[in-house]
């Protein structure tokens, strides 16, 4: 095996990729010696951001996905799937899971350039140092692209009617697919980067990271999604001008991708400072607050409200939350436009409705965000809360809980006002009352994910190719508790209400003891930070 690797290593640092990265107008030389350094930051665990560089992570990425596929191969070949309908299902999951982490992978890659700040003044052109950036997303390629499609394309040997050559073909279509999907992804910033100012970058860089999502929530809720496009019908009937029509079509898509591309090798370095100083949050003076005020009398005093307030501007500001947390605000909001399209019938008429998974969209959002909020952009900034005193973390715990629970309160007192109208109070008290609970224990348990202080660790991308697995898996568990509550709860305001009890006393008890693991937590991960400074000035010293 090694000997195999230092085959292709040769191979690929040889005379015929040299006069091919000539031709593309890559400097050689420098593209390996920044190959090298990414590859050596890497293995210093100085980059954790960027998931094509972390080996361990995309081995685990590719078995979770050669497990996925696995079951979904059983399941397809069960159902007698015909061939074409088995093709296609596998082409456009590995198009859309593509899509989804390359998009990320190039943003992140491009918009947030931190060591470009480093490598800006030394003479390195543009194409160069992009291609060397972007290199990594070839390596997602060749780690999930088999992971989704491997086992699929060997399986299909069973199906009726296969052919023995199509693993053969499956693979090289699903390479394809990949290969279009990450050119697209980085013509899509190349386009960005050549007419978005370079101060407005990382926030228009988002917007393009939610815009599949977008797209498929207003096709899904709008009233035009309800129609058949019958686009077949809008084409002509003869064959000449349908493969003029596609011809044309895919000229203009190579066209763009292709000046999309070359926008990323012209003034890139040029620009670096400014991207990855800009849209770092507006400067705000500092105010007194009367929400703080009572988060610090009722929650621990001034370091709960120190919790309060840190929490309350950093996730609004820190690049590395919005980053991993906007993209994934359409697929949480699903829920919340189907309840609102159901909003006129009440749960407690017997009859299902999407309002009985709005209490449950709650344990999802404080998943996300559990899972995320303690990695930031300004990781290198945790040294400033080994100053404080250690009895403060208790109240920091504690504010920083009080900040996540407004994000339950507030939009249950405005549902309570809308449910009024056209529930009645009662039913509307006691539904707002039982969501309120539920919502309370997922926060009470999802605050154990968290695993040190808030934004203080380095970013880490290897979490990236798991989170649809784990929205899936979290969805079935999410389908087993709703049909429990519609068949056991809904049936009686008594029932609700004794349960709406429970519930609260169990997020009480949750609550408590989530708290002193978290607090726990924070000491853990500032005691490491404190032993690795002293190794490092001792490391000087000696």
């Amino acid at each position: 095996m090694k000997a195999i690797r230092l085959a292709i290593q040769r191979f690929l640092r040889g005379p015929a990729v040299s006069r091919l990265l000539k031709r593309l107008g890559i400097d050689p030389r420098v593209y390996w010696l920044l190959m090298d350094l990414f590859g050596q930051l890497s293995e210093r665990r100085e980059i954790f951001s960027q998931l094509g560089r972390d080996g361990v992570a995309m081995r685990k990425a590719a078995w979770a996905y050669y497990i996925l596929s696995g079951l979904m191969v059983l399941l397809f070949i069960v159902a007698g799937m015909t061939l074409a309908t088995y093709f296609a299902v596998f082409l456009g999951l590995t198009a859309l899971l593509l899509f989804t982490i390359l998009l990320s992978e190039t943003n992140n890659s491009l918009v947030n350039p931190v060591e470009g700040l480093v490598l800006a003044h030394q003479p390195i052109d543009g194409a160069t140092y992009t291609a060397a950036k972007l290199t990594h997303l070839l390596r997602i390629l060749l780690h999930l692209v088999p992971g989704l499609n491997l086992i699929p394309a060997l399986a299909a040997l069973m199906l009726k009617g296969c052919p023995w050559y199509y693993p053969l073909l499956h693979m090289l279509a699903a390479f394809a697919v990949g290969l279009v999907i990450a050119l697209f992804c980085c013509a899509i910033f190349g386009w960005l980067i050549r007419f978005v100012p370079p101060s407005r970058l990382k926030s228009i860089g988002m917007i393009a990271e939610m815009a599949p999502w977008l797209g498929y929530m207003a096709i899904q809720f709008s009233r035009v999604g309800h129609f058949k496009l019958r686009i077949p019908h809008w084409l002509p009937s003869q064959r000449e001008p349908r493969l003029a029509l596609a011809a044309a079509v895919g000229a203009i898509a190579v066209t763009i991708v292709v000046l999309g591309i070359r926008a990323l090798s012209g003034d890139y370095l040029v620009r670096v400072s400014a991207i990855a100083h800009g849209g770092s949050g507006r400067k705000v003076k500092a105010r007194r607050s009367h929400l703080g005020a009572l988060v610090a009398r009722l929650f621990g005093g001034p370091p709960a409200r120190a919790g309060f307030d840190y929490l309350s501007r950093m996730m609004l500001r820190d690049w590395q939350f919005r980053r991993q947390m906007i993209p994934l605000i359409p697929m949480v909001l699903v829920p919340g436009f189907a309840a609102a399209q159901a909003i006129r019938v009440s749960p407690f008429s017997g009859k299902f409705t999407a309002m009985h998974i709005l209490p449950h969209a709650f344990g999802i959002v404080f998943y996300l965000i559990s899972t995320v909020i303690v990695f930031g952009a300004d990781h290198q900034g945790a040294w400033l809360f080994l100053l404080a005193p250690a009895g403060a973390f208790r109240g920091f715990a504690r504010g920083v809980y009080a900040r996540l629970l407004t994000l339950i309160l507030a939009p249950h007192a405005l549902l309570l006002a809308v449910l009024a109208w056209y529930w009645g109070i009662r039913d509307a008290g006691l539904f707002v009352a039982y969501s309120t609970a539920v919502a309370a224990v997922y926060l009470g348990l999802e605050l154990r994910l968290i695993e040190g202080m808030p934004f203080s660790k380095q970013p880490d991308a290897s979490r990236n190719p798991f989170i649809l697995p784990m929205m899936l898996l979290g969805g079935a568990l999410m389908a087993i508790a709703v049909g429990l509550q519609y068949f056991l709860v809904f049936r009686s305001p008594v029932v609700v209400m004794a349960v709406t009890v429970a519930l609260a006393a169990a997020a009480w008890l949750g609550t408590r003891s989530s708290l002193e693991a978290f607090e726990v937590n924070i000491r853990f991960h500032l005691g490491i930070l404190s032993t690795e400074s002293k190794g490092i000035y001792t490391e000087v010293d000696a």
